[in-house]
C-alpha cells in the first residue's frame, strides 16, 4: 500500500492542516487586538495631553500626566530608541492614495508596553510611558490550550487507529491457515468491535474445522478399515484371475479414498506445498505408477528438463489428466509432450462440452454426456487447483478431432 493511500497519513495532514490555520488565525486576532490597543491608546494619550496643557503658559502639567498614569521618558538610550521605532511606524500609516501620513502622535509597543511619541508645537517631541500594557498571557494561553488540545485529540485517535495495522496482519496469518490468532479487545471503539466481532467469527471457523477434521479422520479410518482387511484377506488365496481383479479393486478404492481427500483438502485451501527441483520424466513415472496398468496406452516424449514442484501433488494432477484423457479417449491412447516451459497432454475424442473453468468451480460435475462411471468427475477439478498452488496455468484447445491440455509453467 502506498504512503498516500495510508489512513493515517490523511488524518496528519488534516491535523497539520488545522494547526496551521488556527496559528494563522491567532495571529491575525493577535495583530488585530494590538491594533485595537493601540488606537485605544491613542485617544487616550490625546485627552490626556489635551488636558494637561496649559494654554496660559503654554506648557504641560507634568504632574497631572503623572496622577493619569503617564511617565515621561528622558533617559538615553530608551529615549531614542522608542522614537526610532516610531518613525518605522510613521512609514506604515498611509491616506486612501498610498501617500505617508506624518501623524503628531504615534503610539508603539515596546517590550509589552505601549509608549506614545507626541510632537509638539514649538517642535519639541516628548515621550511617554502610557499605563497601558500589552496582555502577553492571554496571548500565549489561548494557542497554546488549543495546540494542546488539537495534539492529545491527534495523538488519541492513531491509538484508536494503530490497531487496525496490527487486526490487519492477523486477518493475513488467518488467510494464511493460522487459526490460532488472538485479537480480541477491551477498548470501546468501533474498531476494537470490529477486532473482536473477528475474534469471535476465527474461533467458530476454528471449531468448525477441528469438527470437520474429526470427522474426515474417523470416516477414512472408517472406510480403510475394511480395505485392509480386505488386502490382507486375499494374501490368503491361491495366485488366480480373481486374486488379481481384487487386488485392483482395493487400490481403485485407496486411490478414491485420497482422492476423496485431496479434494476435500483443496476446497478447504489447506494443501500446503513441499517445493524441490525434480527431472520432468521422474515426474511422469511417479505419476504413471499409480496408474500403472494403462502405462502401456501412453505416448511419451519428454525432453530432459527440471521442474519445481511438489513431485507428490504435481504428479496426482498429471495423473488425473492421463487417466481423463485415457478415458475419454475413442482409441484408448493419450499422449504427455514435456518442452521447455510447457506440459500438453492430448487424446483423439470427443470435446469438452462446458468451459474449461467451470471445472474449477466446487461441485461441478459437467454434463450428462460428461458424467460417467469412468471416473469420480473430479480430475479437472484437482488438477486445476494443484496448478493454481503452483502458479501455473492451463489451457483447453482443440484441433481437428485431438483435445490438448497445456500446462504453462
Amino acid at each position: 500500500m502506498k504512503w498516500h493511500h495510508s489512513i493515517i497519513f490523511k488524518i496528519t495532514l488534516i491535523f497539520l492542516l488545522a494547526f496551521i490555520g488556527i496559528g494563522a488565525v491567532f495571529v491575525l486576532l493577535a495583530h488585530h487586538r494590538d491594533k485595537n490597543d493601540l488606537m485605544h491608546a491613542q485617544h487616550y494619550v490625546q485627552l490626556a495631553i489635551r488636558s494637561s496643557f496649559d494654554r496660559a503658559t503654554k506648557e504641560m502639567d507634568w504632574e497631572k500626566l503623572k496622577e493619569a498614569g503617564f511617565e515621561n521618558i528622558e533617559t538615553e538610550p530608551l529615549r531614542s530608541t522608542i522614537i526610532e521605532h516610531a518613525k518605522l511606524a510613521k512609514k506604515e500609516h498611509k491616506n486612501a492614495l498610498g501617500e505617508p501620513i506624518r501623524p503628531n502622535l504615534i503610539t508603539i509597543f515596546y517590550q509589552d508596553f505601549i509608549y506614545a511619541v507626541a510632537k509638539r508645537p514649538r517642535g519639541e517631541t516628548i515621550v511617554l510611558l502610557t499605563p497601558y500594557k500589552k496582555e502577553v498571557l492571554s496571548q500565549f494561553v489561548f494557542p497554546v490550550m488549543a495546540y494542546l488540545f488539537i495534539f492529545f485529540l491527534y495523538i488519541g485517535i492513531l491509538k484508536s487507529i494503530l490497531p487496525v495495522k496490527s487486526l490487519r496482519e492477523k486477518i493475513r496469518l488467518f488467510a494464511n491457515g493460522d487459526y490460532d490468532i488472538e485479537c480480541s479487545s477491551e477498548k470501546k471503539d468501533e474498531i476494537a468491535g470490529l477486532a473482536n466481532e473477528f475474534d469471535s467469527a476465527v474461533k467458530k471457523i476454528k471449531g468448525l474445522r477441528d469438527s470437520r477434521q474429526l470427522f474426515l479422520r474417523n470416516i477414512m479410518h472408517e472406510l480403510k478399515t475394511p480395505i485392509t482387511k480386505g488386502k490382507l484377506a486375499i494374501e490368503m488365496f491361491e495366485d488366480s484371475t480373481y486374486k488379481d481383479i481384487l487386488k485392483n479393486v482395493f487400490k481403485r478404492q485407496e486411490t478414491l479414498l485420497d482422492e476423496f481427500s485431496r479434494i476435500e483438502k483443496l476446497s478447504a485451501d489447506e494443501l500446503k506445498l513441499h517445493i524441490a527441483p525434480y527431472k520432468a520424466d521422474d515426474i511422469v513415472d511417479f505419476a504413471l505408477d499409480i496408474i500403472d496398468e494403462k502405462r502401456g496406452n501412453i505416448t511419451q516424449n519428454i525432453k530432459p528438463i527440471i521442474l519445481h514442484v511438489d513431485l507428490e501433488l504435481f504428479a496426482t494432477a498429471l495423473k488425473n489428466l492421463l487417466d481423463n484423457a485415457l478415458n475419454y479417449s475413442a482409441d484408448n491412447h493419450a499422449a504427455i509432450d514435456i518442452k521447455e516451459n510447457t506440459i500438453v497432454v492430448s487424446n483423439k475424442g470427443e470435446p469438452l462440452e462446458c468451459p474449461l473453468e467451470d471445472f474449477a468451480k466446487p461441485y461441478f460435475m459437467g454434463t450428462k454426456k460428461q458424467k460417467s462411471s469412468r471416473g469420480l468427475g473430479f480430475g479437472l477439478y484437482i488438477v486445476w487447483h494443484i496448478l493454481r498452488l503452483h502458479k501455473m496455468k492451463i489451457t483447453y484447445d482443440r484441433k481437428n478431432d485431438t483435445n490438448f491440455f497445456t500446462i504453462y509453467f
